[in-house]
């Protein structure tokens, strides 16, 4: 089984200032059964990274193109090279409808923030189409799910939606 994680554009995957997806990323990837499988995605400036596994795309800037949508598609383009069984998406729901018509992988989107705050997730129409074209969201409390099913009145989507929560990592102190 190969997994593609893709972090939100920007965020540093370094161990000089890392983001809090980050974080949870490498440490959930470390605890992966599939670590060798997974290849994790993202855009920093840092050179130091966090794991081996980590693709650092930096797309060329131009003028009156979002750097997220480059971002995303220079993802689809390493993508479809490796040709995944299964993509996470972290934090950033905008980018689910073009990832999903470029792959045949399933779809995890995982919500680390108020899913009503974001772009691509602020309305029930957003979130309803977001429940059509993931095959699981994943949230990191019962408030940021409890947040996303504001308005929506289908039901269906309950088997969809699950709550894993962070947590610090266990270390030992010699008081």
């Amino acid at each position: 089984m190969k997994i593609s994680i893709l972090l939100p554009y920007k965020e540093n995957f370094s161990p000089n200032y890392p983001g809090a997806v980050s974080l949870f990323v490498k440490d959930t990837t470390l605890s992966s059964k599939y670590i060798n499988n997974i290849k994790i995605y993202g855009s920093t400036s840092y050179k130091k990274k966090l794991l081996k596994n980590y693709v650092n795309l930096r797309p060329k800037k131009k003028i009156f193109q979002s750097n997220n949508k480059l971002f995303v598609n220079s993802f689809i383009k390493s993508e479809k090279k490796l040709n995944s069984d299964i993509i996470e998406v972290h934090n950033r729901p905008k980018y689910l409808n073009l990832i999903k018509n470029n792959t045949k992988a399933k779809i995890i989107l995982y919500f680390h923030n108020d899913p009503l705050a974001m772009p691509g997730s602020k309305t029930t129409k957003e979130r309803n189409n977001l429940l059509k074209n993931s095959n699981k969201i994943i949230f990191n409390s019962n408030w940021s799910k409890n947040r996303f099913i504001v308005g929506l009145s289908n039901e269906n989507y309950i088997d969809k939606l699950t709550t894993i929560y962070q947590s610090a990592s266990k270390t030992k102190i010699n008081f």
